[in-house]
């Protein structure tokens, strides 16, 4: 009917962008996702893997000096393939950044950048799986 308010009268915001913004969105959006998750794991399998080799640690106990040796660590964490995976989605997130500026003259371009932006994920997620695969069955 006439008097009925539409969707952004309800407080949802609509987006205008055409199918190729929105898919360029989402991606972005998972991305920044599982960013923060990455990053977390790629600093702590840094710390645990390779910054913590051999290290000596000082503590004072009850006014005694007590060093620790930290132990070489041997888990089949692969930093290199988080490391890549994390520079994956952020270029994914990077990528998208300038989709809604592309006009409609240029939608064979604005296909491919959020082509490459959704490659980009699915890459970065795999490489994640993976990874978390492998070390799942190495501790089997």
């Amino acid at each position: 009917m006439g008097g009925e308010p539409d969707d952004a009268g309800r407080g949802r915001a609509k987006n205008c962008g055409d199918g190729w913004e929105r898919f360029s969105s989402s991606i972005a959006s998972l991305s920044l996702s599982l960013l923060p998750t990455l990053l977390f794991i790629l600093v702590i399998s840094y710390v645990i893997v390779l910054g913590l080799h051999n290290m000596d640690i000082t503590l004072t106990v009850e006014g005694q000096e007590v060093t620790i040796t930290y132990p070489q660590v041997n888990l089949p964490i692969d930093y290199p393939a988080i490391k890549n995976s994390v520079i994956l989605l952020f270029t994914a997130i990077l990528i998208g950044l300038p989709v809604p500026l592309l006009s409609g003259k240029l939608k064979p371009l604005k296909v491919l950048v959020a082509l490459l932006q959704a490659g980009a994920f699915v890459y970065g997620l795999y490489i994640f799986v993976m990874t978390i695969l492998k070390f799942a069955s190495a501790m089997l």
